[in-house]
């Protein structure tokens, strides 16, 4: 059995999530915006492509900071009981049913942000009424090109006694983590509501498998490297790969899981009219086809044109929209931690 490096998950997500600070140093001024949001590839994206246009279209100044994951991000408003010093956090869905849950996001209505109405029903139903979801990412396999002349049909190939010595098993503690348990339960009949299954085909996988990254950003070294064979992971940064590596991506038969880009704002925040106005800018038709082209990822508003091959990769229409799956909030959130606890003892 091959060594594991990450057997301390999250033990108490929930602790982590409480002990937790933002790293903002105040609240907005006048006509600045401060966002929190994630780091790397993403901030210069966001910059370039959000940021900048959108300043010079409505004077109103961006105030960026790069703070973590979306877990992280959360953990400072409820720290600060919904006043961390920031007036937007880029999180995802799961976050906003907690901060629903916790009265401590803003609501966010059509009325404040026009451009939510045009949102498909599937996505809004998922804001919990406090926040929008700007962007869709689905998960997908991670595959060496050199070892699959065609691309993998089935997450079942991971368990292949051909490939599985080369496989990354991520920790739940990052969201990848969950739907990957989610769909290896599935391959057996289980899922959301009997996950046993999943973790049965972890322990078994953890004999041979490569490592056990907790951030997505863990599997990079293994693709730089050729060591990885293949392996779950979020078609926005799998496309920036497939064309720095020799690594692709692909949707297996089986379907898969969306993770939702969710833009929430603190109830104590101090610019709220400029926060609903930055929002409904990302939400325009303009701005959803531009961060999508840039980011790699679906727009949150179907219906928009893309070039054929980017469109053959991302959810950019209403009918993929309806196939992928979106696990339940309420019960990923409240299981969430003793997941955790369970994958450590599968791979350990």
């Amino acid at each position: 059995m091959k060594k594991f490096a990450c057997l301390a998950l999250a033990l108490g997500l929930t602790a982590s999530l409480a002990a937790c600070a933002s790293t903002s140093t105040g609240g907005s001024k006048g006509n600045e915006l401060v966002i929190e949001g994630y780091g790397a590839e993403y901030q210069s994206i966001f910059e370039k492509e959000i940021a900048r246009p959108f300043t010079e279209k409505t004077g109103i100044r961006i105030k960026y900071t790069a703070a973590g994951s979306a877990s992280e991000q959360y953990a400072s408003i409820r720290a600060a009981n919904g006043d961390p010093g920031f007036d937007i956090a880029v999180m995802t869905s799961l976050e906003l049913y907690q901060g629903s849950k916790d009265r401590l996001l803003a609501p966010v209505t059509s009325k404040q942000v026009p451009n939510l109405a045009r949102v498909p029903q599937k996505l809004q139903a998922k804001t919990y009424g406090v926040g929008a979801i700007q962007d869709v990412q689905q998960v997908v396999l991670m595959y060496r090109r050199a070892l699959f002349p065609k691309p993998p049909t089935s997450w079942q190939t991971m368990w292949d006694p051909k490939y599985r010595s080369g496989t990354l098993i991520f920790n739940p503690a990052n969201i990848l983590g969950v739907y990957a348990m989610l769909s290896a339960a599935e391959l057996d009949g289980g899922g959301l509501t009997d996950t046993d299954p999943g973790f049965a085909r972890i322990k078994e996988l953890a004999k041979y498998a490569l490592a056990t990254p907790q951030a997505s950003a863990g599997a990079v070294p293994y693709m730089e490297k050729g060591t990885a064979t293949l392996f779950p992971y979020l078609d926005g940064r799998a496309a920036i790969y497939a064309k720095t590596t020799d690594y692709d991506y692909t949707v297996p038969k089986e379907s898969s899981y969306a993770s939702l880009g969710s833009l929430g704002v603190p109830v104590g925040a101090t610019n709220k009219k400029a926060a609903y106005e930055f929002i409904d800018y990302w939400l325009s038709d303009e701005v959803q086809r531009r961060w999508a082209l840039a980011y790699n990822v679906g727009p949150a508003v179907t219906g928009l044109p893309f070039p054929a091959d980017f469109a053959a990769k991302h959810i950019t229409t209403a009918e993929k929209l309806e196939k992928i799956k979106i696990a339940d909030p309420e019960t990923v959130t409240r299981n969430r931690t003793t997941w955790g606890q369970q994958w450590a003892e599968a791979v350990r």
